[in-house]
Formats: C-alpha cells, structure tokens, sequence
C-alpha cells in the first residue's frame, strides 16, 4: 500500500526512555577543589600543544617538513579557519563569561558572582585565557606551515631558474 494513505499496518509509536538522573549543583567548595586540578591539567595541555607547534616550526625551519603546495595550502585554510572559531568563540564567550551572576545584592552573592567571572575570564587561568592560548597556538602552526610553503615554493623556483638558465627544461 502506498505510504501516506492512513490504511495498512500502523507504526508503533516509539515512547523515549525517561531518565530519573538528576543533578546536583556545585558548591564553592567543591569548585574550589577541582580548580587546581582543571588548571594543571590545562597547563599540561596547553605546553603540549605548544610543543608540538614549535616543533613543526624548528622541522618548517630545517626543511623537513615536505608538503606540496596544494597541501600546504589546504592544511593552512583548514588551521587558520580552526583559528579563526577559535577567536569568535572568545570574542562571543568573553562578553557572556564576565556577565555579572545574578546572586542577589548581598555581599556573599557578589563575592560568589566575582569568583566565577574570575574563573571564567580570569587573567591566568579563565577559560577565556585558555581559549586565547588555543589561538596562538593554532597562529604558531599556520605561521610555521605558511613560511615552510613559502621556502619551498622558493627553492622551487630557484631549481627552475637554475635549469632554465643552464638549458634544461622544468
């Protein structure tokens, strides 16, 4: 029978799973307790990606990185556009991040509300100093790839002058 017709066999209505989880909310203290270990294991992230960054520019830099222009190209796009969602999720998320909580008025409440914008955009250890990082890490490696695509297109040349200039062809 064809579909859309109201006759034939129905489809049984499928009814979702219904969780009973709950959640609880966060204490200070129990923030207080984990932001050391949030923060180290983002400092331990963080070196790393900026290890493996400044170790594709000492190999851009030595020439062993090999990647053929189209390819270099194509990965270049494809960091500098990571890079650039990376910069509008800080520019959208700094604004929202240091939005003041609405506690209340007393002083308890506003030392509450401070302490997590401070978490959230603080200077050395909010998540919008980690996302900036993120951005200078992702500028280090499009910066490296492009100037390994830049000597290699150079040496490239330099080959084809050489063979022209000696009569061989490229």
């Amino acid at each position: 029978m064809a579909e859309g017709t109201g006759t034939g066999s129905e489809t049984p209505v499928v009814t979702p799973a219904v969780s009973t989880a709950t959640t609880t909310p966060i204490t200070a203290e129990q923030l207080a307790a984990v932001k050391p270990v949030l923060q180290q294991q983002m400092l331990v992230d963080k070196a790393a990606a900026s290890d493996a960054a400044t170790k594709l520019g000492e190999k851009a830099d030595s020439g062993k990185l090999t990647l053929d222009e189209d390819a270099a190209d194509a990965l270049i796009k494809a960091v500098d556009a990571a890079r650039d969602q990376v910069m509008d999720l800080w520019k959208r998320a700094t604004d929202q991040l240091a939005t003041p909580l609405q506690f209340g008025e007393n002083p308890v409440a506003k030392a509450i509300s401070a302490r997590f914008s401070e978490l959230a955009v603080g200077e050395d250890s909010g998540a919008a100093k980690a996302l900036l990082d993120l951005f200078k890490v992702l500028d280090d490696i499009s910066n490296a790839l492009s100037k390994n695509r830049d000597t290699t297109r150079q040496a490239d040349e330099d080959v084809q002058q050489s063979m022209n200039k000696h009569g061989g062809s490229w």
